[in-house]
């Protein structure tokens, strides 16, 4: 589990730290204060050579039309805009510090023939590396991957890549939830758990099943609430269906990291306790650690108190802010949220 995150000239980041880490962090502010930046920077440390074809996307529109990709675009619109002052910096960092006393290391270069350069590092804890002209020293793994102006990203591996989920704004694609929720239903008491989830959400959830209905090419899963006909869950609430997929993916995935933007997007805030405990159960049974971002003061209420209830308060809001210019985090634990939230101050 990542303990701390530090970022030098990524992208409104000068000189970012923020810790201590916790097993569930939110993080809020202003906007344009680099909450997004903070989700793509874990993408970058631990995405493989595919999932970085996505990660212009993953969080952002794109100048690509729908259903197509123009890495060329994103080349000039994504790539470089990842340094802080494209006009003076040319290289950025990403550094963090794990539970087991290891440094995953994430350096990007803009090179002189219009590329970007991705290097990934493991670092031994005895021979910390505070800046990228150090990185040589203490190295245990690193590998370089290559973006060019002509959209070609170079196949390179990278020694730090780790299984995450982003939980889009986007929908998931039904046949792949149904996909999902076969696998689920494979898993010992699978079913029953996810089952369990969603009914803290809708409690007259009474089962899920996969069919292939009369009429339908594909199969879908299909949710039972009382009534008379099953519900696939395509034509379910927004917010009930994207929860329905990312419990899932939680359950199946074995992922290591959970990646959220703007968390309240499509779910109704008086639901958010439910969809907090759903996520920090998941959390602890499965192993993921949690980044989302929010603009909401009743997500992070919920967040709060959700977490109080749990056997351990494993929760931590990060406040982005500007001091003097600069952009720094703040961050709160238990005792300080409580007290930030009992006096009325402004933690968003």
């Amino acid at each position: 589990m990542i303990t701390s995150l530090k970022f030098e000239n990524f992208r409104i980041f000068t000189n970012l730290e923020v810790a201590p880490l916790q097993r569930i962090n939110l993080f809020a502010g202003a906007n344009n204060t680099g909450k997004t930046g903070i989700l793509e920077g874990l993408y970058l440390l631990f995405g493989d050579h595919a999932q970085l074809q996505q990660l212009p996307s993953a969080f952002r529109s794109t100048l690509s039309a729908p259903g197509q990709q123009n890495i060329s675009d994103d080349f000039a619109t994504f790539w470089q805009a990842l340094f802080y002052d494209r006009q003076t910096q040319v290289t950025a960092s990403i550094f963090a510090e794990t539970g087991s006393d290891r440094s995953l290391f994430c350096v990007l270069t803009s090179g002189q023939h219009n590329q970007v350069r991705l290097f990934h590092a493991l670092i031994d804890p005895s021979n910390r590396v505070d800046n990228p002209s150090n990185m040589a020293r203490g190295v245990v793994s690193k590998s370089a991957i290559e973006i060019n102006s002509n959209g070609n990203i170079s196949p390179g591996q990278n020694p730090l890549a780790t299984k995450f989920i982003v939980l889009s704004t986007r929908l998931e694609h039904p046949t792949r939830d149904a996909d999902l929720y076969n696998q689920v239903t494979l898993l010992d008491g699978g079913e029953e758990k996810l089952l369990q989830l969603l009914r803290e959400i809708d409690p007259r959830l009474q089962k899920l099943r996969y069919i292939k209905a009369p009429g339908t090419n594909q199969p879908l899963v299909y949710a039972y609430f009382g009534l008379k006909n099953a519900l696939s869950i395509t034509q379910t609430g927004q917010g009930f269906s994207k929860l329905f997929s990312l419990f899932c993916q939680m359950l199946v995935s074995k992922a290591e990291v959970l990646l959220i933007d703007e968390i309240e997007n499509g779910l109704y805030y008086e639901t958010m306790p439910q969809i907090w405990k759903g996520i920090a159960t998941l959390a602890a049974s499965e192993n993921i650690q949690v980044f989302a971002t929010t603009h909401s003061r009743e997500c992070l209420i919920a967040a709060h108190e959700t977490m109080k209830a749990q056997p351990s308060y494993d929760f931590a809001l990060h406040r982005l802010q500007r001091v003097n210019g600069r952009l720094e985090a703040v961050t709160h634990d238990q005792g300080m949220l409580e007290v930030a939230l009992n006096s009325g101050l402004e933690v968003r």
